[in-house]
């Protein structure tokens, strides 16, 4: 799997968009000038990872706030869970809980993220992963993901007062401010550049009883859950047949769709319609491989503009500077401001 295949679904994008709402920022703007529109706010949408990432880093620049994921993080939407939010509330105890909605993650995360919780001896850890290569989206998302999962601890147990034992981040804090805000919403010991993004729980709080728990809603809860992911991931086992192909294509010309669709022994026409059906054009798609493979080579100093356009297939610099602007609104070499300002 390549970077582009990556997925968020419309869970995930939807926590950012209202919660950037609520803090004032034109969330219609930056879904436009991503690429994005309602549609990807539907929960059981496939939201393209590029379009996804482009879009926070969208939202972290527009907010110029640098506690942006702690104040998103703050903002639990139960609707927008569903199932997920069903699963922790029907759940004996918030140890079980976290392991249900770590085990159903990908109805939110796709496969941008992994979250896994742990039980070993007295040791109880929820661990965050992800795929984002961008430094700045990682740090707001990490502390985005903390904060939520504070705050789902305190909504589910009815306890305003319960909180973690330790929160370990891989970045170092931005500054001083954010430092001191992220850590008196999380009210625990936070560690920075531990290397890892994770959350550790004593074993009272793993074991603490959530009073609305019930066995038969919990295995209705778990069964639609079952049927969702399955739906999600099946909705696009297609095109990212389609992507890996272009993708592969990609390294030594411009993919066409006539070869791409050859190698899948199917007609053009057949190829454009499971494009449709996804919900994303030929240009679309090529697009968002292209988009990926620029941010993640802009993000390495060592690369220059004119290495980087010649990587991506354009035959002249201006070609790609005026391109990549459609595409963030930003030139290269300012994106690479704005990174390096966070």
């Amino acid at each position: 799997m390549t970077e582009c295949d990556h997925y968020v679904t419309g869970i995930a994008l939807s926590q950012f968009i209202y919660g950037a709402k609520s803090l004032g920022i034109d969330v219609h703007g930056v879904l436009e000038l991503s690429g994005l529109g309602k549609e990807h706010l539907i929960p059981s949408a496939r939201v393209p990872g590029p379009k996804y990432e482009m879009a926070l880093l969208k939202l972290i620049l527009a907010n110029k706030n640098n506690s942006f994921g702690v104040d998103i993080g703050q903002q639990i939407m139960p609707p927008l869970y569903g199932v997920l939010m069903s699963l922790a509330l029907s759940s004996p105890s918030l140890g079980e809980a976290l392991k249900y909605m770590a085990r159903y993650q990908g109805l939110a995360t796709g496969n941008c993220g992994e979250v896994e919780y742990a039980v070993d001896g007295n040791h109880y850890q929820l661990t965050i992963a992800m795929t984002h290569q961008n430094s700045v989206v990682r740090r707001h998302v990490s502390e985005c993901v903390m904060t939520m999962f504070c705050s789902l601890l305190r909504l589910i147990t009815a306890r305003q007062d319960l909180s973690p034992k330790e929160i370990r981040l891989e970045h170092s804090p931005y500054s001083g401010a954010a430092r001191r805000h992220l850590e008196s919403v999380v009210c625990c010991p936070v560690s920075w550049e531990a290397g890892e993004t994770r959350m550790i729980l004593s074993e009272n709080t793993h074991q603490f009883q959530i009073l609305g728990h019930g066995d038969e809603l919990l295995r209705v809860a778990e069964k639609q859950a079952q049927q969702q992911l399955e739906k999600i991931n099946k909705k696009m086992s297609d095109l990212e047949k389609i992507k890996w192909h272009a993708g592969e294509l990609m390294l030594s010309s411009t993919p066409r769709r006539e070869t791409v669709a050859t190698r899948l022994q199917i007609s053009t026409r057949t190829l454009d319609r499971r494009l449709e059906e996804a919900g994303i054009s030929w240009q679309e798609m090529v697009d968002g491989l292209r988009l990926q493979t620029a941010l993640k080579y802009l993000s390495d100093p060592e690369k220059t503009i004119t290495e980087i356009a010649e990587k991506l297939g354009f035959s002249q610099i201006r070609a790609f500077q005026r391109k990549f602007k459609i595409w963030t609104s930003l030139t290269p070499t300012g994106y690479r401001k704005e990174i390096y300002k966070q």
